[in-house]
């Protein structure tokens, strides 16, 4: 074992977008004895770029989109001139169709009668006065019986692998309030949908996007940032713990056995390494990176998937953020498996592209005989899981002094890119994130 370390030096566990702002900012303030951990060969967490043969897969649907001042000003200080314009295009395929996402009129107009009268009825019957106490009784409440059983039961069970009412109700804030993004508009409800499709209001909510590199392109400057102040960004470094003596925190320990000391560690790897036994859970996730020949008619940046029988729960079209993530005339897709490390599939996720070509034939996203090339890529604890103990599972936290906790699995939060700026930006700064974050802004200085 050996031990290597100096007075005053800052560890940041994780190398995603919150770690890696956090390192840019601390160097930038002027402290240098800065070093980011990462367990992946490469920066980025979340919001990496794979590439094979001219093509380039982010892990899913990445774009920046922030209403806060302070983030998109850092973005744009961070990408210059690097940065493409995108507008919004999302859908959802229900009964056989691709639907613009939020719902259009003509686009309900078209369901089968058998999902829309029944929730016509749920409108005349849906209360929003109960206090629910699971995901399914909050999307009961809101929503309606009807379109809880024809969409949301069979699309949760498939992302997470647990039913609605084994999930808390902040499930939903995390994964169906958000979806709309815009806040002008609303679809928190049965009835909001309904006005919606009534009164429709413009949506012309617009992305920032990388020019070149993928999603990649923002961890790569800002680790070139790091290492040129004096910092050091390591990848393929994987921690298996922060080492604690006397309540204090004194840097972390390496897999392969070597400690490394610090006067701060700044954690965002999944919060049971750092308190065992906690027992809360993430979602584990293969991205199936389809490589075309052609360009395809898919007019979507990503897609939902429900039905139970599709085996993805999410397509994204890279090429739809922007042209480079292809070659000339040729088309990607990228497909969202949800499924546990150690089951069968994540040990052969090979063995599934059969299943993956032939259900993408069956909704129509791609021709078997246009695929060039299918490449799975494991994401480790893509996603907490919030069942219905985790607040009190959290409550439990008592971070030892010099442990300090940020970034998706730090924070145990289903955030997005521009949360996780906001907290690098924040304890930077000398804030901190807020544990109730439904109900609280991230605060930046």
């Amino acid at each position: 074992m050996t031990v290597r370390g100096k007075d005053g030096r800052k560890i940041i566990v994780g190398a995603g977008v919150a770690g890696l702002t956090l390192a840019e900012r601390l160097c930038a303030s002027g402290c240098r004895e800065v070093t980011v951990l990462e367990r992946e060969d490469a920066p980025g967490g979340l919001a990496r770029t794979f590439q094979r043969e001219g093509f380039r897969f982010d892990i899913g649907p990445h774009r920046f989109h922030t209403s806060d001042p302070a983030v998109q000003s850092y973005l744009l200080e961070i990408l210059g001139s690097e940065i493409t314009a995108i507008p919004r295009s999302s859908s959802v395929y229900l009964s056989g169709r691709y639907q613009d996402w939020p719902l259009s009129l003509g686009g309900v107009s078209r369901l089968p009668l058998r999902m829309l009268l029944p929730s016509f009825i749920d409108l005349l019957r849906v209360r929003r006065n109960v206090t629910p106490a699971s995901f399914a009784e909050h999307i009961t409440a809101r929503y309606g019986r009807n379109l809880y059983r024809f969409f949301f039961s069979g699309y949760t069970r498939k992302f997470t692998g647990l039913d609605g009412a084994s999930l808390h109700t902040d499930w939903a804030a995390a994964g169906v309030d958000r979806a709309v993004i815009d806040k002008k508009v609303k679809a928190d409800s049965l009835l909001s949908l309904a006005r919606g499709l009534l009164f429709p209001s413009p949506v012309r909510t617009t992305f920032i996007y990388p020019e070149s590199g993928g999603i990649q392109r923002f961890a790569d400057l800002l680790t070139e940032r790091i290492e040129s102040r004096g910092g050091e960004v390591l990848t393929s470094r994987e921690v298996l713990e922060p080492i604690v003596d006397g309540g204090s925190v004194r840097g972390v320990r390496m897999r392969d056995g070597e400690e490394i000391e610090a006067s701060e560690v700044y954690w965002s790897a999944p919060l049971p390494l750092a308190f065992p036994g906690l027992e809360l859970s993430f979602i584990d996730t293969i991205v199936y990176n389809v490589a075309m020949r052609n360009r395809t008619r898919n007019t979507y940046q990503w897609c939902y998937f429900g039905e139970p029988d599709i085996a993805f729960s999410r397509l994204s079209v890279p090429r739809n953020f922007n042209e480079s993530m292809v070659p000339h005339g040729g088309d990607s897709l990228v497909a969202e498996v949800t499924c546990p490390e150690g089951d069968p599939l994540w040990e052969s996720p090979s063995s599934f592209i059969p299943r993956i070509m032939e259900d993408l034939d069956r909704v129509g996203a791609a021709d078997p005989s246009d695929i060039l090339f299918i490449f799975p890529e494991k994401v480790r604890q893509s996603y907490p899981i919030y069942t219905l103990d985790y607040k009190e599972r959290l409550a439990e936290i008592r971070p030892p002094e010099g442990l300090r906790l940020l970034g998706r699995c730090g924070t145990f939060w289903y955030n997005n890119m521009d949360h996780s700026i906001s907290q690098g930006l924040a304890m930077a700064g000398g804030g901190d994130v807020p544990r109730d974050f439904w109900k609280a802004p991230v605060q930046t200085r």
